[in-house]
Protein backbone atom coordinates (compact mmCIF):
# COMPACT_ATOMS: atom_id res chain seq x y z
CA UNK A 1 0.00 0.00 0.00
CA UNK A 2 1.71 3.49 -1.19
CA UNK A 3 2.41 6.22 1.63
CA UNK A 4 3.13 8.60 -1.16
CA UNK A 5 1.37 10.15 -4.41
CA UNK A 6 1.17 13.33 -6.03
CA UNK A 7 -1.30 16.02 -7.04
CA UNK A 8 -1.92 15.91 -10.71
CA UNK A 9 -4.05 19.07 -10.61
CA UNK A 10 -5.83 21.63 -8.52
CA UNK A 11 -9.17 22.67 -9.61
CA UNK A 12 -11.69 25.50 -8.88
CA UNK A 13 -14.72 26.41 -10.19
CA UNK A 14 -16.83 29.24 -10.06
CA UNK A 15 -21.36 28.82 -9.76
CA UNK A 16 -22.61 28.85 -13.82
CA UNK A 17 -25.97 28.40 -15.24
CA UNK A 18 -26.61 26.10 -17.58
CA UNK A 19 -29.66 24.76 -19.43
CA UNK A 20 -30.63 21.09 -18.91
CA UNK A 21 -33.73 19.45 -20.31
CA UNK A 22 -35.36 23.16 -20.78
CA UNK A 23 -34.61 24.64 -17.11
CA UNK A 24 -31.74 26.42 -15.99
CA UNK A 25 -30.01 25.02 -13.29
CA UNK A 26 -26.60 26.53 -10.85
CA UNK A 27 -24.03 24.74 -10.85
CA UNK A 28 -19.94 24.35 -9.95
CA UNK A 29 -19.29 21.31 -11.44
CA UNK A 30 -17.18 23.37 -14.28
CA UNK A 31 -13.85 22.80 -12.43
CA UNK A 32 -10.75 24.24 -14.12
CA UNK A 33 -7.05 23.60 -12.98
CA UNK A 34 -4.73 26.33 -11.73
CA UNK A 35 -1.48 26.91 -10.84
CA UNK A 36 0.61 28.39 -8.05
CA UNK A 37 -0.02 27.95 -3.79
CA UNK A 38 -4.09 27.67 -3.20
CA UNK A 39 -5.25 28.02 0.65
CA UNK A 40 -6.95 25.04 2.02
CA UNK A 41 -9.51 26.07 4.48
CA UNK A 42 -12.45 24.64 6.99
CA UNK A 43 -14.92 24.89 3.90
CA UNK A 44 -12.68 24.08 1.03
CA UNK A 45 -10.27 25.53 -1.73
CA UNK A 46 -10.01 29.55 -2.07
CA UNK A 47 -11.42 30.37 -5.39
CA UNK A 48 -13.84 26.92 -5.49
CA UNK A 49 -17.69 27.66 -5.08
CA UNK A 50 -20.42 25.01 -4.31
CA UNK A 51 -23.70 26.06 -5.95
CA UNK A 52 -25.89 23.98 -4.08
CA UNK A 53 -24.85 23.40 -0.26
CA UNK A 54 -27.65 21.23 0.88
CA UNK A 55 -25.87 18.68 -0.97
CA UNK A 56 -22.17 19.64 -2.05
CA UNK A 57 -19.54 21.63 0.11
CA UNK A 58 -19.41 22.17 4.34
CA UNK A 59 -16.54 20.75 6.27
CA UNK A 60 -17.17 17.26 5.53
CA UNK A 61 -17.25 17.77 2.37
CA UNK A 62 -14.72 20.31 1.71
CA UNK A 63 -12.17 18.96 -0.83
CA UNK A 64 -12.83 16.56 -3.25
CA UNK A 65 -10.67 13.85 -4.80
CA UNK A 66 -10.70 12.63 -7.92
CA UNK A 67 -7.31 9.81 -9.18
CA UNK A 68 -6.29 10.47 -12.48
CA UNK A 69 -5.73 6.61 -13.29
CA UNK A 70 -9.25 6.77 -13.08
CA UNK A 71 -9.71 8.97 -16.87
CA UNK A 72 -8.01 6.16 -18.86
CA UNK A 73 -10.99 3.93 -18.42
CA UNK A 74 -13.31 6.90 -18.48
CA UNK A 75 -11.57 8.16 -22.21
CA UNK A 76 -12.60 4.88 -23.24
CA UNK A 77 -15.71 4.18 -22.12
CA UNK A 78 -16.62 7.95 -23.09
CA UNK A 79 -15.17 8.06 -26.57
CA UNK A 80 -14.73 12.02 -25.98
CA UNK A 81 -10.64 11.53 -26.21
CA UNK A 82 -8.41 13.07 -23.31
CA UNK A 83 -10.30 14.45 -20.56
CA UNK A 84 -8.88 17.54 -18.55
CA UNK A 85 -8.47 17.51 -15.28
CA UNK A 86 -11.21 18.54 -13.02
CA UNK A 87 -13.28 16.58 -15.26
CA UNK A 88 -15.39 14.86 -12.66
CA UNK A 89 -15.45 18.09 -10.72
CA UNK A 90 -12.82 17.48 -7.82
CA UNK A 91 -10.94 19.86 -6.91
CA UNK A 92 -7.92 17.70 -6.45
CA UNK A 93 -6.76 15.24 -9.34
CA UNK A 94 -4.64 12.94 -7.64
CA UNK A 95 -1.97 10.20 -8.49
CA UNK A 96 -0.94 7.49 -6.15
CA UNK A 97 -3.99 6.44 -4.38
CA UNK A 98 -7.32 4.22 -5.21
CA UNK A 99 -10.14 4.09 -3.23
CA UNK A 100 -9.20 0.91 -2.11
CA UNK A 101 -6.01 2.05 -0.50
CA UNK A 102 -7.46 4.75 1.03
CA UNK A 103 -9.42 4.61 4.36
CA UNK A 104 -12.32 6.55 6.65
CA UNK A 105 -10.48 8.55 8.66
CA UNK A 106 -6.66 8.13 7.11
CA UNK A 107 -4.63 11.82 7.07
CA UNK A 108 -2.93 13.12 4.45
CA UNK A 109 -0.58 15.87 4.19
CA UNK A 110 -0.49 18.14 1.10
CA UNK A 111 2.05 21.32 1.37
CA UNK A 112 1.38 22.63 4.65
CA UNK A 113 -2.22 21.21 4.42
CA UNK A 114 -3.90 18.11 6.97
CA UNK A 115 -6.86 16.55 5.43
CA UNK A 116 -8.91 13.80 6.46
CA UNK A 117 -10.75 10.81 4.36
CA UNK A 118 -13.92 10.95 5.05
CA UNK A 119 -16.64 9.50 2.56
CA UNK A 120 -17.08 8.59 -0.62
CA UNK A 121 -18.51 10.86 -3.61
CA UNK A 122 -22.58 9.88 -4.02
CA UNK A 123 -23.33 11.13 -7.85
CA UNK A 124 -26.12 13.59 -8.62
CA UNK A 125 -27.50 14.69 -11.82
CA UNK A 126 -24.79 17.54 -12.44
CA UNK A 127 -22.71 15.02 -14.11
CA UNK A 128 -25.24 14.53 -16.48
CA UNK A 129 -24.92 17.97 -17.28
CA UNK A 130 -21.37 18.27 -17.07
CA UNK A 131 -21.28 15.07 -19.64
CA UNK A 132 -24.25 16.13 -21.11
CA UNK A 133 -25.16 12.56 -21.10
CA UNK A 134 -28.38 11.44 -19.17
CA UNK A 135 -26.72 8.16 -18.36
CA UNK A 136 -23.75 9.44 -16.73
CA UNK A 137 -25.07 8.86 -13.08
CA UNK A 138 -25.53 5.11 -13.67
CA UNK A 139 -22.33 5.22 -15.64
CA UNK A 140 -20.30 6.24 -12.95
CA UNK A 141 -22.26 3.60 -10.36
CA UNK A 142 -21.62 1.19 -12.18
CA UNK A 143 -18.08 2.05 -13.00
CA UNK A 144 -17.06 1.85 -9.47
CA UNK A 145 -14.24 4.78 -9.13
CA UNK A 146 -16.54 7.51 -6.76
CA UNK A 147 -13.38 9.41 -5.54
CA UNK A 148 -13.23 10.41 -1.59
CA UNK A 149 -14.31 14.10 0.18
CA UNK A 150 -12.18 15.28 2.85
CA UNK A 151 -12.33 17.30 5.53
CA UNK A 152 -9.37 20.01 5.93
CA UNK A 153 -7.96 19.62 9.62
CA UNK A 154 -4.83 21.93 9.79
CA UNK A 155 -5.54 24.46 6.62
CA UNK A 156 -2.42 25.42 4.73
CA UNK A 157 -1.65 25.49 0.98
CA UNK A 158 -1.19 23.06 -1.13
CA UNK A 159 -0.05 23.51 -5.38
CA UNK A 160 0.29 21.26 -8.64
CA UNK A 161 2.84 18.52 -8.24
CA UNK A 162 2.91 18.78 -4.06
CA UNK A 163 3.51 15.06 -2.14
CA UNK A 164 0.42 13.52 -0.94
CA UNK A 165 1.81 11.71 2.01
CA UNK A 166 -0.64 9.06 4.82
CA UNK A 167 0.77 10.69 7.81
CA UNK A 168 -1.89 8.84 9.94
CA UNK A 169 -3.93 5.51 9.08
CA UNK A 170 -7.34 4.71 10.81
CA UNK A 171 -7.45 1.80 13.30
CA UNK A 172 -10.53 0.71 11.35
CA UNK A 173 -9.30 0.04 8.11
CA UNK A 174 -12.81 0.12 6.46
CA UNK A 175 -11.49 1.85 2.87
CA UNK A 176 -13.58 4.22 0.71
CA UNK A 177 -14.13 1.41 -1.49
CA UNK A 178 -15.60 -0.87 1.39
CA UNK A 179 -18.12 1.67 2.12
CA UNK A 180 -19.11 2.73 -1.78
CA UNK A 181 -19.46 -1.42 -2.31
CA UNK A 182 -21.30 -2.42 0.81
CA UNK A 183 -23.39 0.78 0.33
CA UNK A 184 -24.20 0.14 -3.48
CA UNK A 185 -22.93 -3.27 -4.58
CA UNK A 186 -23.76 -6.29 -1.90
CA UNK A 187 -24.94 -6.46 1.86
CA UNK A 188 -22.42 -6.04 4.83
CA UNK A 189 -22.20 -9.11 6.58
CA UNK A 190 -22.62 -9.18 10.84
CA UNK A 191 -18.92 -7.73 11.40
CA UNK A 192 -18.43 -5.28 8.67
CA UNK A 193 -21.67 -3.97 10.14
CA UNK A 194 -20.92 -3.81 13.62
CA UNK A 195 -17.44 -1.94 12.08
CA UNK A 196 -19.16 0.53 10.32
CA UNK A 197 -21.78 1.27 13.60
CA UNK A 198 -18.77 1.86 15.36
CA UNK A 199 -16.86 4.44 12.67
CA UNK A 200 -17.44 7.72 14.29
CA UNK A 201 -16.00 10.08 11.13
CA UNK A 202 -18.33 8.32 8.49
CA UNK A 203 -21.34 10.57 7.94
CA UNK A 204 -24.81 9.08 8.63
CA UNK A 205 -25.67 9.18 5.12
CA UNK A 206 -23.39 6.16 4.75
CA UNK A 207 -24.22 4.52 7.28
CA UNK A 208 -28.07 4.86 6.56
CA UNK A 209 -27.08 3.53 2.90
CA UNK A 210 -24.96 0.21 4.73
CA UNK A 211 -27.10 -0.45 7.63
CA UNK A 212 -30.32 -0.16 6.15
CA UNK A 213 -33.03 -1.48 8.34
CA UNK A 214 -31.10 -0.14 11.79
CA UNK A 215 -31.30 3.31 10.23
CA UNK A 216 -34.17 3.32 7.77
CA UNK A 217 -36.02 5.53 10.46
CA UNK A 218 -33.72 7.78 11.67
CA UNK A 219 -33.35 10.93 10.21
Amino acid sequence: MPDVGKVYSVNVGKRRDVEFFGKVVTTSIFKEPISGNVSARHLGLDGDVQADLTVHGGPQKAVYFYPHEHYADWEKLLGTGPLAPGAFGENITSEGFSEAELCIGDVIQIGSTLLQVLQPRSPCYKLQIKFQRPDMVALFVRQGFPGWYASVVQEGTLAVGDAITVVSRAPERISVADIWRYSLVEDADPETQQRVRALELLPRFWKRQILRDELSSVV
